[in-house]
């Protein structure tokens, strides 16, 4: 078990990474927890990580951050067409078209899962649109605030119905918990298995625009986001992944020393 607290992604995943390097041989940790004071904070410094990290994934013909990114949030339609964008243009236009890939089976069905679910009753509803209903109903319910534990909220990403038979593959999100407390959003992910190299920081990336996302919507600040990956690996072999152990050694190291530059703000 390993409590990260860091005050931006990219040093929340450098020092996962380091964390993970020294388990040896297998690189594997269970119960790695992520604690990230300021998710849409982003230094010179972690631009930096995050450009190597993204070079070492198109060298390899991986998907670069901004790619898993948008399995969780899809930005680019936020920014497009603004919150219809992400209610309406992503989940009937964009996603029939991630849909048709061989891969969507297995991953990057995030996004969707949180915009479109289906009721008891047949009805296809929106499960963010309702849970950020619910967070502006809070002043009626003044006593969840009494010994400040706030009032939660909860998606699940994982589903039965689709989901029970797969034994491999499958989506690795599998819950997101909301808290509106102290007029911020606060955001806690839990991941049953995490790939490091491939997933990690795109995934951050991810769920730091969702939380930002919903706590535009509320009208309060974005809070600290806590990832939580109950399996945690930072891969590596030229079969599946593509490259080796040296190559991701070299890389973390390359990171590790991007991390001691100097600051400079900057907003996810």
């Amino acid at each position: 078990m390993k409590l990260i607290p860091s005050e931006t992604v990219a040093q929340a995943w450098v020092e996962a990474c380091q964390h993970l390097v020294s388990i040896q041989p297998s690189w594997t940790d269970t119960t790695v927890v992520l604690h990230i004071d300021k998710p849409t904070l982003i230094r010179r410094q972690d631009r930096a990580v995050a450009d190597a990290l993204d070079s070492f994934l198109v060298k390899h013909d991986g998907h670069p951050n901004h790619t898993v990114a948008e399995t969780i949030f899809p930005a680019y339609e936020y920014v497009r067409g603004g919150v219809e964008g992400v209610y309406t243009a992503y989940p009937e236009e964009v996603y029939p078209l991630i849909e048709k890939h061989p891969d969507a089976r297995h991953w990057g069905t995030y996004a969707y899962r949180l915009l479109r679910r289906k009721g008891p009753d047949g009805v296809i509803y929106n499960p963010l649109k309702e849970c950020i209903k619910k967070m502006h109903d809070t002043n009626r319910k003044r006593a969840a605030y009494e010994v400040g534990l706030g009032f939660g909220f909860d998606l699940a990403t994982y589903d039965d119905d689709e989901d029970r038979g797969l034994r491999m593959g499958g989506p690795c999100l599998s819950h997101l918990s909301f808290k509106l407390k102290d007029k911020k959003i606060h955001l806690a992910a839990m991941y049953r298995s995490h790939h490091y190299v491939q997933r990690a920081y795109g995934n951050l990336l991810g769920l730091a625009r969702l939380q930002a996302f919903v706590a535009e919507q509320v009208g309060v600040e974005s809070g600290p986001l806590v990832c939580h990956s109950t399996m945690a690996v930072l891969e590596h072999g030229t079969e599946p992944y593509g490259w080796s152990k040296d190559e991701v050694s070299s890389l973390i190291a390359q990171c590790e020393n991007l991390m001691r530059g100097d600051a400079m703000l900057r907003v996810v």
